[in-house]
């Protein structure tokens, strides 16, 4: 009898997920964070996520900041779009703020309470990755995301220097 052979994708677990309920707009919520954390978040190109339930690509407002001390990148998810949840197991939370990199665990937390800090945050909470079964996919929408973002990043600060019998 023949075996079906599977194979596993590959990506980078985020070391730290933190849900943020909220009623304040996208932009006044990055404002204050901006404001109150070590986050200079920017927003980039949506998020495209594929979701079987819908069984098409659905894009996802995205926010971004590398930080280059902790040598972590912060990606701020919106949770819905038209009506449909990124994660509808955790549809009440409204953003997400998914952590990468090498940043400690007591940082991790400062940050949680300086969000909670924010006037107009419910609840920012650390959610552990594990108990989302389709966070898997989520993570790896993302990480192929950062990589163009990345690409197209270095692409446009590439310099050329003419050659010397040029000039």
């Amino acid at each position: 009898m023949a075996r079906n052979q599977r194979l596993d994708p590959s990506f980078s677990s985020a070391d730290a997920f933190i849900g943020i309920a909220t009623n304040i707009p996208v932009i006044q919520l990055v404002h204050f964070i901006n404001s109150t954390t070590i986050l200079n978040l920017s927003r980039e190109e949506d998020l495209p996520a594929y979701l079987e339930k819908a069984g098409k690509l659905i894009c996802f407002r995205f926010f971004y900041h590398q930080n280059d001390e902790y040598r972590s990148d912060f990606c701020l998810l919106s949770n819905s779009s038209t009506g449909i949840n990124l994660i509808p197991k955790l549809k009440h939370f409204t953003y997400f703020l998914v952590i990468q990199g090498a940043i400690p665990r007591d940082k991790v937390m400062h940050l949680i309470k300086q969000i909670n800090s924010i006037n107009g945050v419910q609840m920012a909470a650390d959610i552990k990755p594990e108990e989302i079964p389709s966070l898997g996919l989520i993570l790896q929408d993302l990480e192929l995301h950062l990589t163009d973002l990345k690409t197209i990043k270095s692409e446009s600060q590439k310099r050329f220097m003419p050659l010397s019998e040029d000039q």
